[in-house]
C-alpha cells in the first residue's frame, strides 16, 4: 500500500506539472497583449515573489520553496501509513503546483503568472492546484479528526 500511495502522489505531480508547464509555453506563445476583460483577464506577469507577489524579487524565495516541499516530503514519509488515496491526491496537487513554479524560478527568474481576476490577484496554474490541494487537505483533516 506504500508503494501506491507514493506512486500516485508522483504520478499526479508529474501530470500537473506537465499541464503547468504547457499552459505556460502556449501562453507565452500565443498571448502578446491582454485578452479579456476587467474582471477576467489572460494577461502575461512574471512574479518574482511568492504568494500575491510578497517578497518580490529575493533570491531566498527558491530556498524557501524548496523547504516547504522538503517539509510536505518529510510529512508524506512520516504519516505514509495514515495517507489515503484522497489524501495522496491532494499532496500530489500541493507538491506538483509547487515544483513547477520552481522549475519556472529557476528556468525563467520568475514565476509566469498569466490568470487575472478583477484587481484581486493574477496567477496560474499551478497556483490553482497548490491552493485546491491545500483546502482538500484541510477538508480531508477536519473529516479525519471527526472520525
Amino acid at each position: 500500500m506504500k508503494h501506491k500511495i507514493i506512486k500516485l502522489i508522483v504520478i499526479i505531480a508529474i501530470i500537473l506539472i506537465i499541464i503547468d508547464q504547457i499552459s505556460k509555453i502556449l501562453i507565452t506563445n500565443l498571448v502578446s497583449s491582454p485578452i479579456g476583460n476587467d474582471y477576467f483577464k489572460i494577461e502575461i506577469s512574471n512574479n518574482t515573489g511568492m504568494a500575491f507577489g510578497f517578497n518580490s524579487g529575493n533570491i531566498k524565495n527558491i530556498f524557501i520553496t524548496i523547504l516547504i516541499l522538503f517539509i510536505i516530503l518529510k510529512f508524506v514519509i512520516n504519516q505514509l501509513e495514515r495517507i489515503n488515496k484522497k489524501t495522496a491526491v491532494a499532496i500530489g496537487m500541493v507538491v506538483g503546483g509547487g515544483i513547477s513554479n520552481l522549475i519556472d524560478r529557476i528556468i525563467r527568474g520568475s514565476v509566469l503568472d498569466f490568470i487575472k481576476i478583477y484587481k484581486f490577484a493574477i496567477f496560474n496554474l499551478a497556483d490553482v492546484f497548490i491552493v485546491c490541494g491545500w483546502i482538500l487537505l484541510i477538508i480531508f483533516l477536519i473529516d479525519f479528526s471527526r472520525k
